[in-house]
């Protein structure tokens, strides 16, 4: 091993020698500036070492939030034609690959947006433009080292899967798919992984929304903190990415436990967890109320944060029954194309658009412009969603179960 200390003399982190030539630029400019990223993470979070990766999920998509300055970027690494040395994907974009006229996205916007998905698919990165990677073919491995960046999928592939990831930003997210290393500290290490409150649910969690409700308080109760939640029923993996995008959504939680469910939490020992707190129904409603400020008739209705899965398309679809939607009811559900695109979905998302539910893939409600900017009522039955919405002053929100959304929305 070889000692490092040139970037920082505060904090020495030990490379091997290929990892030094990669930092050293024997590898290309590029490459070296982008290990210096990771080099100087590491050093700000005490890290001793780097550590290899099996894959990397990378935000920076959306032309919507991410603007003209991701191109500069781009030029570094597009000089040396750089390309990733692990499996990579992509977050959701700010538009429907095939459908952005239909969401009325202007050409300007679509040209960018196109120049940067194609430049990420120039590194060898899968498009898969979605939130919920492990709904698409790319679950985690228990124990297996990751650099995922969007907040959803890093909490899921921590809480639900016993992977081990910190919440990597969407450069150094890159950097590690690039160069196959991220910096040894925080989640990857076993000692940071035990939860820090122990959640009594008292509370009747049965709907996603409720679930949804739940994250959503304790992100913004426990900030930051990991959770270990107990007495929970009925648990499944749809209802669980709701809770857990509230989390990482409001409280930047990246780690949580759920008793008898999740990999690590038949390790835990309940009475070692110092803080004890009950979830009451009370609580529940509380964040129900907190979003409830809608006016009138809402003007959009929206599913999909995170992208729904199969499952969630088909019990739509069942609480649709025989009926369609009211004339007046725009209604957007946001999902994966390889979910939308199977065999399994087809006759589903066939029937959901002949009753008047549109179904766009690649992006969501969250990071493209149009919702934001054409609707100002709007429904959901995520937190998540509500959360980020919400902060447009000029968008109410209501947080309502889907069930309750479908008997308002139907003929």
């Amino acid at each position: 091993m070889t000692l490092v200390n040139q970037i920082s003399k505060v904090v020495k982190i030990y490379l091997t020698k290929h990892q030094e030539k990669m930092l050293d630029g024997e590898k290309g400019d590029a490459i070296a500036k982008l290990m210096q990223l990771i080099v100087k993470i590491g050093e700000v979070n005490k890290a001793e070492k780097l550590i290899p990766i099996k894959s990397a999920q990378i935000a920076g998509v959306s032309y919507f939030t991410v603007g003209d300055s991701i191109f500069s970027f781009f030029d570094l690494l597009l000089k040396d034609e750089v390309k990733v040395s692990v499996p990579s994907w992509l977050n959701p974009a700010g538009m429907d690959r095939n459908k952005w006229k239909a969401m009325k996205i202007d050409e300007k916007f679509a040209k960018k947006q196109f120049e940067i998905i194609q430049t990420y698919e120039k590194m060898g990165i899968e498009t898969t433009l979605s939130c919920t990677p492990y709904l698409i073919g790319h679950q985690p491995s228990y124990g297996e080292h990751l650099a995922w960046s969007e907040s959803s999928a890093v909490i899921m592939a921590n809480g639900f899967f016993g992977a081990r990831t910190n919440r990597e930003g969407a450069p150094s997210s890159l950097a590690a798919a690039i160069t196959g290393l991220t910096a040894y500290y925080g989640l990857h290490k076993k000692e940071n992984r035990l939860p820090d409150v122990l959640i009594d649910v008292e509370a009747q969690i049965i709907h996603p929304s409720d679930f949804s409700a739940l994250g959503y308080w304790f992100g913004e109760k426990f900030h930051g903190l990991i959770p270990f939640f107990s007495n929970i029923k009925n648990v499944t993996l749809d209802k669980t990415k709701m809770m857990a995008s509230a989390m990482a959504s409001v409280g930047s939680v990246a780690h949580f436990h759920i008793q008898n469910v999740t990999p690590d939490a038949k390790t835990i020992n309940q009475k070692d967890v110092e803080e004890h707190i009950i979830f009451t129904e009370n609580e529940k409603q509380e964040i129900y109320e907190l979003y409830d400020s809608t006016e009138g008739e809402v003007d959009l209705v929206t599913v999909g944060c995170p992208h729904t899965s199969l499952s969630e398309l088909v019990l739509i679809e069942s609480y649709l029954k025989n009926q369609s939607l009211k004339e007046d009811v725009e209604f957007w559900v946001f999902s994966s194309n390889k979910v939308i695109q199977s065999k399994d979905a087809s006759n589903t998302i066939e029937n959901l658009e002949s009753r008047g539910i549109k179904i766009f893939a690649d992006t969501c409600m969250v990071v493209s412009p149009v919702v934001r900017n054409n609707f100002s009522n709007i429904m959901t039955n995520s937190a998540k969603a509500a959360f980020y919405l919400s902060r447009d002053e000029h968008i109410k929100v209501k947080l309502l179960q889907l069930e309750k959304i479908m008997e308002r929305v139907i003929k």
